[in-house]
């Protein structure tokens, strides 16, 4: 480590910029203060090791926070399984629950977010073991009978 002896103030930075997959779907929250964030999971895969043999990709899960109306409106467009580039900041928000101690947690405060591929479907072998058979299939064609349509006639939703 080195030392320097300048006498200009270093600025400081908090800058975070993070690309990974969603791992649930960005969800809108109403804080006891009555402020609206919407909140997601990110999954971020590590770097693989460049030696040894093939193991299992290592991921980071981390939460990501959108606190702004245009912030919180971006996060609600995208879906759970899109790969997404977040930028922002890292912060460290605390609250109390009750008469217990206070408590705290890391997440990314979103500033953007943008979307860059969509996961393809499940394949047979990715697909979890107890998944029903018949999500393979497509859906039954609508009855003309029995189908419903709502339309939007003059700003009021009619039934069809």
């Amino acid at each position: 480590m080195s030392t320097s002896t300048s006498t200009s103030p270093v600025e400081h930075t908090n800058e975070v910029r993070l690309i990974g997959r969603l791992s649930v779907e960005p969800e809108a929250v109403m804080l006891p203060s009555g402020d609206e964030i919407v909140t997601t999971r990110l999954v971020v895969q590590r770097p693989r090791p460049s030696a040894g043999p093939p193991a299992p990709r290592r991921v980071d899960t981390v939460t990501c926070t959108a606190w702004g109306p245009a912030q919180r409106r971006n996060l609600r467009l995208l879906d759970e399984g899109d790969t997404v580039e977040i930028t922002g900041a890292l912060r460290r928000r605390f609250w109390r629950s009750g008469a217990g101690p206070g408590q705290s947690t890391f997440e990314i405060e979103v500033e953007s977010a943008n979307f860059m591929a969509r996961e393809p479907p499940p394949t047979p072998k990715r697909r979890a073991a107890g998944a029903p058979a018949a999500a393979t299939q497509r859906p039954p064609e609508p009855d003309p009978q029995t189908e419903r349509r709502l339309v939007l006639i003059g700003g009021e939703v009619a039934h069809q």
